[in-house]
């Protein structure tokens, strides 16, 4: 069997990738709240999942996109499982959702991403998005400030019109890592960026596997970028400097990604 009937019997076998908003089941406007929401685990009293049912929630943000300071949609914490979750865009979206702990984000979607569609925050932690759908971000997705090991899971899921996918932070305070992204049968088109920046220095890494680019990849132009390395910084103490003045990364001991790993769709 050719290298070509391979990559074509394993993406067969993949999960169908949804790239269809569903209809808000509470209407068009959705739900704008005053306040950030916190959906609390069922050793707070809450419960370990939480089913929206596709309603569309938002906050009262006032502040602007381009800026920081926007409120928070959802406080999600340890252990908490989201699902069928539309969050509003535009102001409305804030900073999306911030996991506490690990946290599993399924069936969410976000209309036009303000801040960050998601955001852990939690050392040692892990995010997983499954079947996501999250559009229109100026700059990063998903935001990944924990250290400790943590890890953002992406699988079967789709992303359009973005600066970044993931980028570890590259001057946090107390900067450190290792960060870990793992990206499994995933749609993306119209990168402004690149898919992911990770910090070689705090050992992070990025492993791609069945990942999907509106066009494909062209390697002559290297475009659109896919995996970057950085020098991270801490403390804000200077700026993060590229690795090999940003070209992307192949099989590296950060950038765990081949070029046969990136299909075209």
């Amino acid at each position: 069997m050719t290298e070509e009937e391979i990559l074509a019997e394993e993406a067969a076998a993949l999960e169908t990738i949804a790239t269809t908003i569903p209809t808000p089941s509470n209407g068009s406007a959705g739900e704008i709240r005053n306040s950030t929401t916190r959906l609390k685990n069922a050793k707070n009293g809450g419960s370990d999942v939480h089913d929206f049912a596709n309603k569309k929630i938002g906050v009262n943000s006032t502040a602007s996109c381009d800026g920081e300071g926007q409120k928070t949609v959802f406080e999600v914490e340890d252990g908490v499982t989201v699902k069928n979750l539309i969050i509003a865009g535009g102001k409305a979206g804030g900073n999306g959702i911030v996991c506490l702990g690990s946290c599993t984000l399924d069936h969410v979607y976000w209309e036009d991403i303000c801040e960050d569609a998601a955001t852990l925050s939690k050392d040692g932690a892990t995010m997983t998005l499954n079947h996501v759908i999250a559009l229109h971000a100026t700059d990063k997705v998903f935001q990944h400030n924990a250290k400790g090991n943590s890890k953002t899971i992406i699988k079967n899921s789709y992303i359009s019109d973005f600066g970044k996918l993931w980028r570890s932070c590259g001057d946090c305070t107390n900067n450190g890592g290792p960060r870990h992204l793992i990206v499994d049968n995933v749609k993306v088109e119209s990168i402004k960026s690149a898919l992911a920046g990770a910090n070689q220095n705090y050992g992070d890494t990025v492993t791609i596997t069945n990942l999907f680019v509106k066009g494909g990849y062209n390697a002559s132009k290297d475009k659109p970028k896919i995996c970057t390395e950085w020098i991270g910084v801490t403390d804000h103490n200077g700026e993060s400097q590229k690795v090999n003045n940003g070209k992307s990364q192949w099989n590296t001991a950060t950038c765990r990604v081949s070029q046969s790993n990136v299909q075209s769709w």
